[in-house]
């Protein structure tokens, strides 16, 4: 698992790589599937973005309401 954190945080190049499908929605680098966030499992929207977050310690994908009630 730590591997994968390593790979999401340290590479630069690739957090600038987003693919998206013909909807119009983020995939994920890895597994090519629409990002759902990790709390509510929304699928991402043009309503709601879902998107990656990460540190080497710690790392997943929330969307933007999640995001706004957690802080």
């Amino acid at each position: 698992m730590l591997d994968i954190a390593q790979k999401i945080c340290n590479n630069k190049e690739v957090m600038r790589e987003t693919k998206t499908n013909e909807a119009g929605q983020t995939l994920d680098r890895f597994t090519g599937k629409v990002l759902t966030c990790d709390l509510c499992e929304a699928e991402d929207s043009k309503e709601n973005e879902v998107r990656e977050w990460g540190n080497p310690y710690d790392w997943g994908v929330i969307c933007e309401e999640c995001d706004c009630h957690e802080t």
